[in-house]
């Protein structure tokens, strides 16, 4: 069995996307609205590595206004990938919680 083979979250991976995220917090809230493809594209590169076992494409949307931003992740009732996604959302570090809010839908 190779070392991808498990169906499950990297949670390093995770611990790392949630970094970029708080690193890049400021760009990512000044350019979601104006250059929204740049920030799915900047995303959509950090957040592959947290599931590497789903092999579709990963969806999710972000908005930013007055002071609070959303983070729609998409699991399409896929069991994994909800119960990793759960988990991921779980990881989401206190100060970026303050602002933002992770909803998961299928």
């Amino acid at each position: 069995m190779g070392l991808f083979s498990k169906k499950e979250m990297d949670v390093n991976a995770a611990k790392s996307f949630w970094n970029w995220f708080c690193n890049n917090e400021e760009w990512i809230k000044n350019n979601v609205e104006s250059n929204g493809m740049d920030v799915i594209w900047a995303i959509d590169e950090q957040i592959k590595p947290v599931f590497p076992y789903f092999k579709k494409e990963l969806e999710f949307q972000l908005g930013y206004n007055d002071g609070v931003g959303e983070f729609f992740f998409f699991h399409f009732n896929d069991k994994t990938l909800k119960r990793d996604a759960e988990a991921f959302k779980s990881m989401l570090p206190e100060k970026l919680a303050e602002v933002w809010t992770v909803i998961l839908d299928a």
